[in-house]
C-alpha cells in the first residue's frame, strides 16, 4: 500500500513537470532526484568503508547537469574543473594514504558519471522536438516493466537471475518485465509517437527495458557489496532514490542513442 501511495503522489507531479513545465523547472526535477541519487550513492560507498568527496561530487553532479542542459557545450571544460577539483581536494586532504586517496578520487567521480552523467540524458531528450513525449513514452515502458516484473517475480517466480547480485529477482520476472516493456510500448507509441513508426517504438521498448534491468543489478551490486537492502528510505514503500531510477539511468543514455542514431 506504501508503494503504491507513494506512487500515486510522486507520478502525478513527474509528468506534470515532464509535459507542462518550462525547461528550467524540469532541468530542477531532473538537478533534484539526480543530487539526491549522488547523495545516497555516497552513503552507500560510505559503509563499503570508501569516504570520498560528496560535496565536490554534488557540486560537480550539478555542473555536469547544467552541461546536458545546454547541450553538451561545456563538456570539455567540465572535465577539466572535475580533474583538478579532485586532485586538489585530494592533496588539501589531511590524510596523506595515496591509496586512500585514488580511492576517493576514483569513487567520486565514478558517482558522479554513473548517477548525474547518465541522469543528464533525460535533458537532452527534452530538447528533441517532441521532447516531453519521448520522455513520458520512457518513463511508461521502465515503469510498466518494473511494475511487471516486481508483481510477476514476486508471486511466481522461481529461478533466480543473478542470485549472488539480487536473490530476489528471477527469471520468470526478467521476461515479464520485458513483456511489460514491449506492450507499454506498443500503447505509450500508438497514444504519443504516431509519427514514429510502430516497430521502433517496440524494438527500443525491449532494448530499454533490457538495459534497464542492467541498471537495476549494477545498483543491486553496490547495495549488496555495502550490505544493505535500499539505498535510502526517502520514498516510503520504495526505498531511496536510486532504488527507482536504476533502471531509467541505464535505459535514458540508450534511448538516446537509439533516437539520435536511428531516427
Amino acid at each position: 500500500m506504501k508503494r503504491v501511495l507513494t506512487g500515486i503522489v510522486a507520478v502525478p507531479i513527474v509528468v506534470g513537470i515532464v509535459f507542462y513545465g518550462s525547461p528550467l523547472l524540469f532541468l530542477s526535477l531532473v538537478a533534484a532526484v539526480t543530487l539526491m541519487g549522488v547523495h545516497e550513492y555516497f552513503t552507500i560507498i560510505e559503509r563499503i568503508g570508501i569516504s570520498g568527496f560528496p560535496i565536490h561530487g554534488i557540486i560537480l553532479s550539478f555542473l555536469l547537469l547544467l552541461s546536458f542542459y545546454f547541450n553538451g557545450s561545456f563538456m570539455m571544460e567540465w572535465g577539466l574543473i572535475a580533474s583538478v577539483t579532485l586532485f586538489a581536494a585530494c592533496f588539501f586532504h589531511e590524510d596523506n594514504n595515496v591509496k586512500l586517496a585514488i580511492d576517493q578520487i576514483s569513487f567520486t567521480l565514478f558517482g558522479v558519471l554513473y548517477v548525474a552523467g547518465l541522469g543528464g540524458y533525460y535533458l537532452l531528450i527534452r530538447n528533441f522536438e517532441d521532447g516531453e513525449r519521448l520522455i513520458f513514452f520512457l518513463l511508461l515502458i521502465v515503469w510498466v516493466g518494473d511494475i511487471a516484473a516486481y508483481y510477476w517475480g514476486k508471486h511466481f517466480g522461481k529461478k533466480p537471475l543473478a542470485p549472488v547480485v539480487s536473490p530476489n529477482k528471477t527469471m520468470e520476472g526478467a521476461i515479464a518485465g520485458l513483456a511489460g516493456n514491449i506492450v507499454a510500448g506498443a500503447i505509450a507509441g500508438y497514444w504519443l509517437l504516431g509519427h514514429i513508426a510502430m516497430a521502433h517504438c517496440l524494438f527500443v521498448a525491449l532494448i530499454c527495458g533490457a538495459i534497464g534491468q542492467f541498471g537495476d543489478l549494477a545498483e543491486s551490486l553496490l547495495k549488496r557489496h555495502a550490505g544493505i537492502k535500499n539505498s535510502g528510505d526517502v520514498l516510503p514503500g520504495h526505498g531511496g532514490i536510486l532504488d527507482r531510477i536504476d533502471s531509467l539511468l541505464f535505459a535514458g543514455p540508450m534511448f538516446y542513442c537509439y533516437f539520435k542514431l536511428v531516427l
